[in-house]
């Protein structure tokens, strides 16, 4: 997963992204921008109808929903609007649209109330209304088999619906609701499903059973999950800043993460430059996590490992959140020494203990050092040859060890309140 380009800055938020080709159609602040190539190249013609969002590719078309609860359309090629469908509130409120595939000229629209609708886009005249399902639809999505559609409920129901009969011919249930699905296209019967709470299920379509759930796959909810055409890749994305790749190379059907690319999904709290010579920023969130960026190469930033949380998470059933270290306060790192040793050192909120950590490694380093006193450690600081760390303690105490070994060396007193920040000279002197 290689960053190609960076698009424009908008003044208001990213709603959703259709990529066609080389162009790629961005919904934000209520009108659609065209950009190719990271440049902005033109807009869609405008429509005042509040934020667009669930922007679709149909043939020639390009589909969209509207704040108000219309569904807009827009030949592509001239970029103009084709026509507008629009609905009542309190009867139909529309939630997704999707294209059945061989169905020409027809668009499926589905409904807060669960109920679905059959548009002619040309005549711009329903054509069909289903009965309800009984809790309100969160998504739809074409299956590889023609007439039929998978219906994502609220109520974390999967329905695959065959449209031409009005019929469902198989029911599945999760936990949480349903916020995207995807079907696997190299010849294997599996669907993926995908909730609010980061998980994602595996389902095998043969035997009518759930295959695996990866539970915790992701840290927020996960709007957009897909089976890459005729592979054995699922992409997932979600809302805690990250984008993941799972590979299916194994007998049981059980995915792999092979490669993922994130970041902070909450905000940095401290960043800082890494080594002299200023090509890694390493940055701590509110998120508890840290990481370290590459200005370089973007393949390189990372985040910093706290050992097996996922394996641990699923174990406990828990969160991987959960199992994270609490939210680093401060933190100091210095590379003189990254190869013989741990050269970073942070505090974190609430806890008497400083950790050491491995930018060689990527990963939580060797020690936890626990304050003297018991005191809760609110500055870090490391000397200028590597050798030693700091901590600072809300006792006003300030004690010197070793990086290499983790012993105490030397404890400094007089300060009467809490050691906000510490500082050492080049020559180790002060």
């Amino acid at each position: 997963i290689n960053l190609l380009f960076v698009g424009p800055h908008f003044t208001s938020d990213v709603v959703s992204v259709l990529s066609i080709g080389d162009e790629t159609f961005v919904s934000t602040g209520g009108r659609v921008v065209v950009c190719r190539r990271g440049k902005q190249v033109g807009e869609l013609e405008a429509v005042d109808r509040g934020e667009i969002s669930n922007l679709m590719q149909f043939g020639d078309y390009i589909i969209a929903i509207s704040e108000d609860n219309a569904v807009v359309i827009w030949n592509k090629t001239t970029r103009e609007l084709f026509t507008e469908l629009e609905f009542v509130s309190e009867s139909f409120q529309v939630t997704s649209v999707v294209h059945p595939s061989t169905y020409v000229n027809k668009v499926v629209i589905g409904s807060a109330q669960g109920t679905m609708q059959v548009w002619n886009i040309q005549s711009s005249k329903c054509l069909y209304e289903f009965k309800s399902f009984g809790s309100g639809i969160s998504c739809m999505v074409q299956s590889p088999v023609i007439d039929v559609l998978a219906v994502g409920l609220l109520d974390g129901r999967v329905l695959l619906h065959n449209v031409k009969q009005d019929r469902s011919v198989m029911q599945l249930s999760q936990e949480g609701r349903v916020t995207a699905v995807s079907f696997r296209t190299d010849d294997v019967p599996m669907m993926a499903t995908a909730n609010s709470e980061g998980d994602v299920a595996l389902w095998d379509l043969n035997n009518k059973r759930l295959l695996h759930v990866l539970q915790g796959a992701h840290d927020s909810n996960i709007p957009a999950i897909d089976f890459l055409s005729g592979q054995p890749l699922l992409v997932t994305s979600s809302a805690d800043n990250s984008i993941k790749e799972w590979l299916f190379d194994g007998q049981d059907g059980v995915p792999r993460l092979l490669r993922q690319r994130s970041g902070h999904f909450s905000a940095p709290q401290m960043i800082r430059y890494h080594g002299e010579k200023g090509f890694d920023i390493m940055s701590s969130g509110r998120d508890r996590t840290l990481r370290l960026f590459s200005v370089i190469r973007d393949s390189q930033s990372t985040e910093m490992s706290q050992g097996s949380l996922a394996r641990e998470a699923r174990m406990r059933n828990v969160k991987v959140n959960q199992l994270r270290l609490p939210q680093i306060i401060q933190f100091a790192s210095n590379q003189a020494m990254s190869r013989s040793w741990d050269d970073v050192l942070t505090c974190h909120q609430g806890i008497s203990s400083a950790y050491t950590w491995s930018t060689d490694r990527k990963a939580l380093g060797k020690y936890c050092l626990r304050s003297p006193d018991s005191a809760m450690i609110k500055a870090v600081a490391i000397s200028a040859c590597g050798n030693y760390g700091f901590l600072g303690m809300v006792s006003g105490t300030i004690e010197m060890v070793n990086m290499q070994s983790g012993y105490s060396r030397r404890l400094f007193t007089g300060h009467t309140k809490a050691v906000t920040g510490i500082q050492t000279d080049s020559c180790n002197h002060q």
